[in-house]
């Protein structure tokens, strides 16, 4: 094993990558150099950026086939593993109807995995015809972040497109697409939500002022790639 380098449970249990051994891939936390990158990013370019980083910080898959779940929970991983596991959520809270900020155990969050029998290209019936159809990877996203910045009315057609497993081009597909029904479309865009597996960002905090418990929802934002501001000095603490 490399040195740093730790196993990782992927919520996918990698049943959609061919070939790849679960138990050999590895991740590091950040170092100094990953840094340089992650300073980088933005909403603009987070997809393209964000993979640069992964290349560095992942062994035993190509990071560009990971799924997009897979790669939330990496993202939280790092910010866990590299920086600090509790994070500040400020809302309203639903007894006391106060706002507060509720501290966060990201550690603790329940992760959605893939059911064992999982298997792709998955058929899903529609009105007329079958589908077959693969979770989206970061290299769709990519590829979506591209054209989107080309053709935005079309962009979200563009992101189902890549879920379809069959020999059209992209831009037939998306013609296909916007000509089907929306209840063909929405059991296209159910299938994404089906086998939806990642970390799950909603939990139960208690309230600082009321002392109620309720469930919160923990909102994804760029300081989990870099902190900056009070994420940043939230991170350490007492340490400063």
């Amino acid at each position: 094993m490399s040195e740093n380098y730790l196993p990782i449970n992927l919520p996918s249990k990698c049943l959609p990558y061919d070939g790849i051994d679960p138990s050999n891939v590895l991740i590091r936390p950040y170092q100094g150099a990953d840094e340089i990158l992650l300073a980088q990013i933005t909403p603009i370019n987070l997809e393209q950026k964000f993979l640069c980083v992964l290349k560095r910080v992942i062994q035993g898959i190509d990071p560009s086939i990971l799924t997009i779940g897979d790669r939330l929970y990496v993202m939280l991983w790092e910010f866990i593993n590299s920086y600090t596991n509790v994070v500040s959520v400020r809302t309203t809270c639903s007894y006391c109807l106060k706002e507060v900020a509720f501290q966060v155990d990201l550690s603790t969050l329940d992760v959605n995995y893939l059911p064992d029998n999982y298997k792709q290209p998955y058929s899903v019936t529609l009105s007329k015809e079958k589908v077959d159809l693969k979770l989206l990877t970061v290299n769709d996203m990519i590829e979506v972040e591209k054209y989107a910045q080309k053709d935005v009315e079309n962009g979200l057609l563009y992101e189902y497109a890549h879920s379809i497993v069959d020999n059209k081009s992209l831009q037939d597909r998306v013609s296909w697409l916007s000509l089907l029904s929306s209840r063909d479309l929405g059991l296209i865009r159910a299938f994404q939500e089906k086998f939806l597996h990642r970390p799950n960002m909603n939990t139960k905090a208690v309230c600082p002022r009321c002392k109620e418990e309720e469930e919160i929802v923990v909102p994804f934002r760029l300081e989990f790639l870099f902190p900056i501001g009070k994420t940043l000095t939230d991170a350490f603490g007492e340490r400063i």
